[in-house]
């Protein structure tokens, strides 16, 4: 299976899977909030905060309709993105800075190729490239040349689409890729989160690391990503916010940071959980494997010279004895000596003794 590297953490195989904090601008262009995040964050346990690096002025025409569900103001997405973009590569520096500090990676997803180089000058260890660029390949083949991994995610694409991106980045010398299965829709009800997608991309893809980019609104067990981890997920990446009742439809799919601290926990106990497919039996299991089993007990005094049938015997606990499985090879022998009710029935209790197999 394949393996990456950002930074100290290897994403992929046996690795622990690798959690990101995607604050978007979910902080609204406030730094103390956006240094906040970075803190909560890691004091959840994400490996990493994720932030979103766009101008309207290049992400979007002005006239172009949104598409999600929030109030709009005149209905364009121009309108909405313009009143998030106030960060520049200075801010994105002070951003940058406290993370390294805090100890906890900084990742972004650049929108446009200003925002893809001001993340190679940072030194910026990995892109993250949006299901809406999947087809951007201007954008995407910017990011690739950089050299480091690409997390792609793929909502609103069909399977040849991300095949084709896959092979493209490839082919223009970047195989350092993961693909998060993602729903590009805000939110994206349970019902259409689609996990059984995740061993799909296990199966058609096994050259790259899988794992979700999520838009559903979390429960209070964060079911829908700790599911993922258990279909083999190994990045997860869920939108963050510090207080979900902030306005905004971003904020309402959000986990706060109790919720990412519970989203961390389950990972860490599935992953324990899943363990290993190899079928033996474990330490912990062998005191029961011997002492729940059960074995061919007495079900009454048996005087010696008794032939066994079938009533004689009963099957109880412990299974330190003859196994039930063997019953019908102890029925019919003539016992040897006396049994006393409630006692093992051994081969050593009748004639001939155990069958040689």
């Amino acid at each position: 299976m394949r393996q990456l590297q950002i930074g100290d953490r290897v994403l992929g195989g046996d690795a622990p899977c690798y959690i990101i904090a995607e604050a978007g601008v979910n902080h609204g262009c406030r730094m103390d909030m956006a240094l906040r995040m970075i803190d909560e964050a890691k004091a959840a346990g994400a490996d990493a905060i994720k932030f979103q690096t766009y101008r309207a002025e290049t992400l979007t025409t002005r006239w172009a309709p949104r598409y999600w569900e929030d109030p709009p103001t005149d209905g364009t997405q121009y309108t909405y993105f313009k009143q998030s973009d106030d960060f520049g590569r200075e801010d994105y520096e002070t951003l940058f800075e406290h993370t390294k500090q805090v100890g906890i990676e900084y990742l972004t997803t650049p929108f446009d190729l200003e925002a893809v180089q001001w993340m190679a000058d940072l030194g910026m260890p990995a892109y993250k490239i949006a299901s809406a660029d999947l087809t951007n390949w201007p954008l995407l083949d910017a990011a690739a040349a950089q050299g480091m991994p690409l997390l792609i995610s793929t909502g609103g694409a069909t399977l040849e689409e991300v095949r084709d991106v896959i092979d493209h980045c490839v082919a223009i010398g970047n195989d350092q890729v993961a693909l998060l299965h993602c729903i590009l829709s805000y939110p994206a009800p349970d019902e259409d989160m689609n996990l059984r997608r995740i061993p799909l991309l296990i199966r058609e893809f096994p050259e790259v690391v899988i794992g979700l980019s999520c838009h559903s609104i979390p429960d209070p067990c964060v079911t829908v990503p700790t599911a993922a981890v258990a279909l083999g997920a190994k990045v997860v990446e869920v939108h963050f916010t510090l207080d979900k009742a902030l306005p905004g439809v971003d904020h309402t799919l959000s986990v706060d940071p109790e919720g990412l601290r519970r989203l961390v926990a389950n990972t860490r106990i599935v992953e324990a959980a899943l363990g290993s497919d190899e079928f033996v039996v474990l330490p912990c299991e062998e005191r029961a494997r011997l002492y729940a089993r059960r074995s061919i007990i007495a079900a009454a005094d048996i005087p010696a010279g008794t032939v066994l049938t079938g009533d004689h015997l009963i099957m109880k606990r412990p299974g330190t004895g003859v196994s039930p499985t063997r019953t019908e090879e102890m029925i019919g022998r003539r016992t040897v000596r006396d049994i006393e009710e409630d006692q093992l029935v051994t081969w050593d209790d009748v004639e001939g003794g155990e069958p040689a197999d």
